[in-house]
């Protein structure tokens, strides 16, 4: 295999930015929205329920739109059409409204999410799969930071949003630009593995756990961003911009232990790495529901979000290893596709269980998922002993 092209690094790089940057802001815009709207609390999960689908629909049908298009066209068409669903919702009359455009920004993300991984799994190590998966946590970290910025200067939430549009804008001209530098899809260079049928790739055990620690781990992430802003400013009494820094730092440690990975020994296996991850999170968020001291919550959220990064990336790169070379383009998909599941519905659960039980119930909740988590993870380890077919 020849080295990675610095320049297709470059790209990937930006598109990650470009799919974390709106994910993560509407934890810091939540409140705001609902007031405008006159919401309650658990109006928010409509709205990551479109948001799931279209993803779901983009991811599933990437193969079929990169074999009209290349990788370039398609990172900038996704870009341009989360900045016209954004800058939908900076002026959408109605909540109703604002749910269906979550529609189109699911397809954006869906799209550039399941391209860039597919491209990543195959070609690139696990530590540049985390490197990779780190610029998500940049456009992570940006988002809610730039909202609480647009709040607290006493400016109105779509403010926020149309910043947001005019970077997606910038993005997508920048693909256009550079669309004819990328290869040709990997589906392509991968005939010759004669990929498995997709109810024979479901059928395998290891598969179908997989995608139970996908959904469990993209739901626990989201949740968070989505929901501690709401806990600390809500239902603690911190101040709007602490509160607002705590998210910033959830989705900064993020990035920073993405980042870190391309610095462990290179002895160090991905396997060890997520365990001890999914441990340190589980005692974060036992923390955060202890409830001692704010900035022992704020230290809690970001040792949560520090610990949260390595692993949907290390599970990506490890993905082809764990099924073989002829299944991995429809686990990859498939673990992208209920990743998006995860990521609408436990967020969409933590606030039905909000509405009916309050805030302070979030954390409990997570610690149970964190649990769960752990298990399945194990779990999974154990079918790993087995040799790929």
């Amino acid at each position: 295999m020849s080295p990675p092209s610095k320049l297709l690094l470059v790209l990937s790089f930006v598109g990650f930015i470009a799919l974390g940057l709106p994910d993560a802001v509407i934890g810091v815009a939540w409140p705001a929205i609902r007031t405008h709207f006159a919401l309650p609390q658990d109006a928010l999960g409509p709205l990551f329920i479109t948001v799931t689908v279209g993803s779901v629909m983009a991811s599933t049908a990437t193969g079929v739109i990169l074999s009209r298009m290349g990788i370039g066209d398609l990172l900038a068409l996704s870009c341009a059409l989360t900045a016209i669903s954004l800058f939908g919702y900076s002026i959408a009359p109605s909540w109703f409204v604002m749910v269906g455009l979550g529609l189109l920004t699911g397809f954006g993300a869906g799209a550039i999410d399941a391209a860039i991984n597919t491209h990543a799994a195959t070609r690139y190590s696990a530590r540049l799969v985390n490197v990779l998966h780190a610029f998500y946590g940049v456009g992570a970290a940006a988002g809610p930071a730039l909202m609480t910025a647009v709040l607290t200067s006493g400016r109105e939430w779509q403010l926020g949003y149309r910043i947001i549009v005019a970077v997606e804008i910038v993005l997508a001209v920048a693909f256009v630009l550079s669309r004819a530098q990328w290869p040709p899809p990997v589906v392509a260079h991968e005939e010759h593995h004669r990929p498995a049928k997709l109810l024979e790739t479901l059928r395998l055990g290891k598969v179908q756990l997989s995608l139970v620690v996908f959904f469990i781990y993209t739901g626990c992430e989201a949740a968070a961003g989505a929901w501690v802003f709401s806990l600390l400013y809500e239902a603690r009494d911190i101040a709007m911009a602490s509160a607002g820094t705590a998210v910033t730092l959830y989705w900064g440690g993020l990035f920073a232990s993405r980042l870190g990975y391309a610095f462990l020994p290179r002895g160090v296996s991905p396997d060890a790495v997520i365990k001890l991850c999914i441990i340190v999170a589980l005692v974060g968020v036992i923390v955060l529901a202890s409830s001692l001291h704010p900035l022992v919550d704020a230290t809690a959220i970001a040792l949560v979000g520090f610990a949260s990064g390595p692993i949907f990336p290390s599970l990506i790169a490890t993905t082809p290893a764990r099924v073989g070379p002829k299944h991995t383009a429809n686990t990859v998909g498939l673990q992208v596709s209920i990743a998006a599941v995860g990521l609408a519905s436990i967020p969409a659960l933590s606030g039905l269980i909000a509405q009916h039980w309050g805030l302070e119930l979030i954390p409990v909740f997570l610690t149970v998922c964190w649990s769960v988590l752990l298990a399945a993870y194990l779990g999974l380890r154990r079918f790993d002993l087995a040799p790929a077919l």
